[in-house]
């Protein structure tokens, strides 16, 4: 069975009817199988050890690191150690952006896509095992008692919240991330156009702007874009943008103005026509729907 089936089983069953799932695995055997994750993954890691990449970049999970890959991550298991065990959480994009809707954009990538450890004391090992046992809970509570599915979907939001303050904590506190290794000059530039575009997507949504800033063509930028996440470099800039304006819509009472300000759109109308075209709803039927676009 692929790694792609694997976690098919795990998130399609259950993230798509309840919002979130959790399992614990050893993945043994998925190692080198490539897979682009369907839902938002938080992965804690309970002993043993992992080499992998995410989204080119290579890194080594070890117990207590905390790894945090959003939906659309790209990530290669290359090799797990005999008595390599993980907690995985599945979540769906409804609950990942109620859950960080506190957090800046920036906040978020800081902490995006790479091992943060956790757990250095026995204490906080319990707080964040705690927090994992509390969300799988919340599974079996849905499963027994549905009509208190929404009660449960919240205190998983909380949960999760409660997970990244956690984690930005120890950022605060200068405690360095996992090693990265950027073994290719590609997987570098990609790299570097996801920072440059946290920091200035608000302002700039043209790819030249990006390849311009990065010395390279946009010919260039799109095919690096495409190999490493199957999307050009415009998709990911609209990707990111509208996941931006849905966060701003559902959780913050900003205006339509306000929001045309924050993101330097041209006025109203524009903004519209550019959301209800990814999303096939205006501003006005997103936010009186709370519908949340997949």
């Amino acid at each position: 069975m692929a790694l792609s089936e694997f976690m098919n089983n795990i998130h399609l069953k259950k993230v798509p009817l309840q919002g979130f799932a959790t399992i614990k695995s050893s993945l043994q055997q998925f190692v080198q199988h490539a897979y682009q994750l369907q839902f938002t993954s938080i992965f804690w890691c309970h002993s043993g050890e992992a080499l992998f990449t995410i989204d080119g970049q290579k890194h080594r999970f070890t117990p207590n690191q905390i790894i945090i890959c959003p939906r659309g991550s790209n990530i290669l298991l290359l090799d797990i150690s005999s008595d390599f065990s993980a907690l995985l959480l599945g979540l769906s994009k409804h609950i990942w952006l109620a859950a960080r809707s506190k957090f800046s954009p920036e906040e978020m990538q800081s902490i995006e896509r790479r091992p943060y450890r956790g757990g250095n004391t026995s204490l906080e090992q319990e707080f964040v095992h705690n927090i994992f046992r509390q969300i799988d809970l919340m599974g079996t509570f849905i499963n027994e008692e549905p009509d208190n599915a929404e009660f449960c979907r919240k205190n998983v939001i909380l949960s999760v919240n409660a997970l990244l303050l956690y984690m930005l904590e120890i950022k605060n506190k200068n405690e360095q991330p996992g090693r990265e290794n950027i073994t290719e000059n590609k997987d570098k530039l990609f790299h570097n156009f996801r920072v440059m575009l946290t920091q200035k997507f608000r302002e700039e949504r043209s790819v030249q702007y990006y390849a311009d800033n990065l010395n390279i063509s946009t010919r260039h930028l799109n095919a690096i874009c495409q190999r490493t996440s199957g999307q050009n470099a415009k998709e990911i800039i609209d990707q990111y943008t509208i996941i931006e304006l849905q966060v701003a819509l559902m959780y913050t009472h900003k205006s339509f103005q306000e929001l045309v300000n924050d993101f330097h759109f041209p006025d109203q109308s524009y903004l519209n026509r550019y959301f209800k075209r990814h999303t096939g709803y205006s501003l006005s039927e997103f936010r009186a729907n709370g519908v949340m676009v997949d």
